[in-house]
């Protein structure tokens, strides 16, 4: 489990933030959709570009949520945070239009980033549940010298929005990054291999072939998927207890969410801590914390550890997420 990738580091509140806007991101992924097309210098849309290749390499959070299989945890999301006055049909309109959700939350240099990714086959009937939305201004954005894309901003929250492509939508408060990363990668499908070998390809291969990337984007999974540096909120808040800050030294946390067929999500954990000498008092610690349920810590070496089966239940999943 060792990573090559760099370590970045990590904030408690850029990571609960990101869940407080989960909901509301994807709401207005799918309620502005019908008011939006973009136009590229190279590929349109028979270029098709990986969603999660448009998020920036340094996000301290990374969330992969594959809708279909996790509708009632995404309905529960859009409820939360847009409230009431959307019915459940609009709701389920919403859902059955997106396939997958990639997030990607603060950096070092930027706390509050937050990046969404959602690629997807928008359906005429959430066009026409829809199509009454307003307040969104258009402009017009030049990104190098290839592409040129139509971006929506929401006067209220300030979002930009745009659908670089017919099964691709970008989200974020400063879209330019993530179509500069939309127009390399279309370019980098478009030209030859031989005339677009320069050091920003091979930071993107590099990029591709790293532990965080292919975890999180793994599309072989219907299980929702997290990355997190540092992430020793996320624990105490599944845990309901205080951890140790001199014990739980952790470099990074993936987790695994799988839906059960009782309706409750079983959550898998992989640790890797900072230095020798903690996994074991770190163990010693959850076996009493998690003395009264069915989930296993296992050491795996030296700085790694393994939490398997934590269970908890839609509510508890979205308090964990920070959506209460």
């Amino acid at each position: 489990m060792k990573r090559s990738e760099k370590k970045f580091s990590f904030s408690k509140a850029s990571f609960c933030g990101a869940f407080r806007k989960i909901g509301f991101v994807v709401a207005i992924l799918s309620v502005t959709t019908v008011f939006f097309s973009c136009a590229s210098g190279l590929g349109g849309d028979s270029v098709k570009v990986n969603a999660f290749d448009t998020l920036e390499q340094d996000s301290n959070v990374y969330v992969r949520i594959p809708v279909k299989v996790h509708s009632e945890l995404t309905n529960n999301l859009l409820k939360a945070m847009v409230g009431s006055d959307i019915s459940d049909k609009y709701i389920k309109n919403i859902t059955d239009s997106i396939d997958t959700v990639y997030i990607g939350s603060g950096s070092s240099s930027n706390k509050s980033r937050l990046q969404v990714a959602c690629d997807g086959n928008i359906s005429t009937a959430t066009k026409m549940a829809l199509s009454s939305m307003e307040n969104w201004n258009k402009e017009i954005k030049n990104v190098n010298t290839a592409g040129i894309y139509t971006v929506y901003t929401e006067s209220n929250s300030k979002l930009q929005l745009c659908v670089p492509g017919s099964d691709l939508i970008c989200i974020s408060r400063d879209l330019t990054p993530q179509l500069t990363l939309y127009d390399k990668e279309m370019k980098s499908q478009v030209v030859s291999s031989v005339l677009t070998n320069s050091s920003s390809n091979s930071n993107a291969a590099e990029w591709k072939s790293s532990d965080v990337y292919k975890f999180v984007g793994n599309p072989n999974t219907n299980n929702v998927r997290i990355y997190m540096n540092n992430p020793l909120s996320f624990v105490t808040s599944l845990l309901g207890v205080s951890l140790s800050g001199s014990i739980f030294q952790l470099n990074f946390i993936q987790g695994d969410l799988r839906l059960l067929q009782s309706g409750k999500y079983a959550i898998d954990l992989d640790m890797e801590f900072s230095g020798n000498g903690l996994v074991k008092r770190a163990m010693s610690f959850l076996n009493v914390a998690l003395l009264l349920t069915d989930s296993k810590v296992t050491i795996l070496d030296d700085t790694h550890l393994r939490i398997t089966d934590i269970q908890v239940s839609m509510g508890q999943l979205q308090k964990i997420l920070a959506l209460n």
